[in-house]
């Protein structure tokens, strides 16, 4: 059967790219990409195009960056420039950038990114470095470089923080914070390398958070300052920028992880105002930054039937929307609760505030990191501080590994036949997330650890149960129920109910005598810190448009005749993903398996993302289904390309 082809619309191909240069080529469309030995020379892509296809060429370089800002911080540079600055553009023609960066006059460290705002982090304070910038177009050229130095620094803590934690000695973390999460799907460890001097929250837990609480309570002041200001509960994290949400939670209860319910799309925040959320628990303030991806926003969301002050929050006090939240970039978020209203600040600037009165005194800050439905998130957060009442963490307690289960109260009470008692403890809490999907009796509910059953209560008071939302409860354990078996301490726990509950997580704070010395197990569990994901290509999207350049109706049988298949690279989304973008060797075109086209695009080094268009002819194709797929091809042999698919049917005329 004579092979297909594809006739390339040539006054198209001049209106939708420009000038073109025609490539014929004699081959069958299958010359193999050229390798190294065994894979490991970086892939060298040559143009190729079936006979009659047209590939444009790359135009002018792209412009180079105007201003270059470098902001030294604790082990660490933020590079700013073009739409970052608030009076910076994108240069023209930009597609991405790449970034290098060295000690002293050396450029031995690069990264290709596709936003204007990148944050080099384990430097070496008080070393200089110097970067430079270059704009990157769709072929992989190269504007003029455009230089800078810094020197990082540590910046002090002037603040009169009733408590804080820089993560500066790896101890604090074991001793003054917990992770919750369903199942087993999270890790909270310090920073190795780069993020040395921070924690590193991992998770791979679909659409739900893992859950950082610190042990430390969050004090408001018994007397506001002279402007109403109660407290503040202070964060520096990257988290708002790679999780698909990250809250803060301000909780009057002994809770490990509150899941919430309301979710937000694009285009419905309101920053002024508070959203009710019928899952979080009486008196719960949550701080909701959700990143989308052209824009960001701030939210704050309470239980129903929160007091409301007479306060009037001016809509013009905050923006409506944000900036794209910066990628794997530090952000300090602060929820500074006043007398009549909660503001949020996101850098020192105003991003949402509501006439919430609490009624509380004391409250347990939770920090979320949800995920983006598949795959693994990776955030890292620097600095958790409070201004308030004077506060502190309790004594440091190491907790015993928990092996829980559901059952039922017909089991009899047994101690376990290994066990050890914790004497140096004089008891403990329990502390639970539960679902269930019909009513629930708390009543007829209890716990049992060894040979003791213990009661559940609510967590915070006058909680409503919803069926199918989660919502939490704790149990109190006396020093008779610590006893572990195993070299890992382990403490067996089975929550007893007759009715359908699902048990979402559990967690255990362990009280220590006043003078008892705690040891750590004879032998520790310490799971490895998750490797960061490798660079990955920019995700490609395509869509088939009429001749015009014009969408085509989805559905809609086509006739014989032109089409143009119109490319773009993703490459924020990939960046949020992995921290930096894979560099790009090209792109080529399948039509039903068979390669049509291959464009580089490393015309002065590796591309990074780019748009094109391709204007094609598909009267030699055979009425029925076809699939175009696009694929972006990576420098890096190892590098799995990334993939993109368009089908259309073709009838009669």
């Amino acid at each position: 059967m004579e092979r297909r082809r594809l006739v390339v619309l040539l006054g198209a191909a001049v209106l939708l790219v420009g000038a073109v240069a025609v490539l014929r080529s004699t081959g069958d469309g299958t010359e193999p990409v050229r390798q190294g030995p065994r894979h490991t020379a970086p892939r060298q892509l040559e143009r190729f195009a079936t006979a009659g296809a047209i590939l444009p060429i790359p135009q002018a370089p792209p412009a180079a960056v105007s201003v270059l800002s470098v902001e030294p911080g604790p082990r660490q540079l933020l590079l700013r420039w073009g739409d970052s600055l608030s009076d910076g553009v994108v240069p023209a023609g930009a597609v991405g950038y790449e970034v290098r960066w060295g000690k002293g006059t050396a450029l031995e460290h690069s990264r290709l990114v596709a936003r204007s705002l990148v944050q080099i982090s384990g430097l070496e304070n008080g070393a200089e470095y110097r970067v430079e910038v270059r704009s990157v177009d769709s072929f992989g050229q190269r504007s003029a470089p455009v230089g800078g130095s810094g020197r990082p620094e540590p910046y002090p803590l002037l603040e009169p923080w009733s408590y804080v934690d820089a993560f500066d000695d790896p101890r604090t973390i074991t001793d003054n914070w917990r992770l919750g999460h369903r199942g087993s799907c999270g890790t909270a460890l310090p920073g190795e390398g780069e993020e040395a001097g921070q924690l590193v929250i991992t998770g791979n837990c679909g659409t739900e958070p893992a859950t950082l609480r610190t042990r430390t309570p969050f004090r408001l002041a018994q007397t506001p300052q002279p402007n109403g200001e109660l407290g503040r509960a202070v964060v520096e994290t990257d988290g708002s920028g790679t999780a698909q949400q990250f809250t803060i939670d301000l909780v009057p209860g002994p809770v490990d992880l509150v899941l919430g319910t309301v979710k937000e799309v694009e285009g419905s925040t309101r920053p002024t105002e508070a959203v009710e959320d019928q899952s979080l628990p009486p008196g719960t303030v949550r701080l909701r930054a959700t990143a989308f991806g052209d824009s960001g926003s701030a939210q704050l969301l309470v239980p129903p039937g929160t007091p409301r002050s007479a306060a009037v929050i001016a809509p013009r006090s905050v923006p409506a929307t944000l900036p794209p939240m910066p990628i794997r970039v530090r952000q300090r978020w602060e929820v500074v609760v006043y007398a009549d209203r909660v503001e949020v600040l996101r850098d020192k600037q105003p991003v949402a505030a509501a006439n919430i009165v609490v009624n509380w005194r004391e409250a347990t800050v939770l920090l979320g990191f949800t995920g983006r439905g598949s795959g693994p998130t990776r955030s890292t957060v620097d600095l958790v501080g409070f201004l308030g009442a004077p506060t502190s963490p309790p004594p440091a307690a190491v907790q015993p590994r928990l092996n829980w289960v559901q059952g039922t109260a017909r089991e009899p009470l047994e101690r376990p036949i290994d066990g050890r008692q914790l004497a140096q403890y004089s008891g403990a809490q329990l502390r639970l997330t539960l679902l269930s999907r019909a009513a629930v009796r708390l009543d007829q509910m209890t716990v049992r650890v060894g040979a003791v059953r213990v009661p559940v209560r609510l967590a915070v008071p006058r909680t409503e149960i919803v069926p199918g939302v989660g919502f939490p409860v704790v149990a109190d354990l006396p020093n008779d129920a610590l006893v572990v078996s195993g070299e890992l301490n382990t403490l067996s726990v089975v929550v007893e109910y007759e009715a359908p509950l699902e048990v979402m997580q559990v967690g255990i704070e362990v009280f220590p005598e006043p003078g008892a010395r705690v040891d750590p197990p004879a032998t520790q569990s310490r799971r490895p810190l998750v490797q960061r994901t490798p660079p990955l290509l920019a995700e490609p999207r395509a869509e088939l448009l009429d001749a015009s350049a014009r969408p085509l109706v989805p559905g809609k049988t086509l006739t014989p005749g032109r089409v143009v298949l119109a490319v773009e690279l993703d490459g924020p989304a990939a960046q949020i993903a992995a921290g930096e973008l894979a560099p790009l060797a090209g792109i080529e075109v399948f039509v039903d398996n068979e390669r049509v086209a291959r464009l580089p695009t490393a015309e002065q080094g590796p591309g990074v993302a780019g748009r094109w268009r391709f204007g094609l002819n598909t009267t030699d194709l055979p009425f029925g289904p076809h699939t175009v797929e696009v694929r972006a091809i990576g420098v890096n042999p190892t590098t799995p390309p990334a993939q993109a698919f368009v089908s259309f049917l073709l009838g009669p005329a």
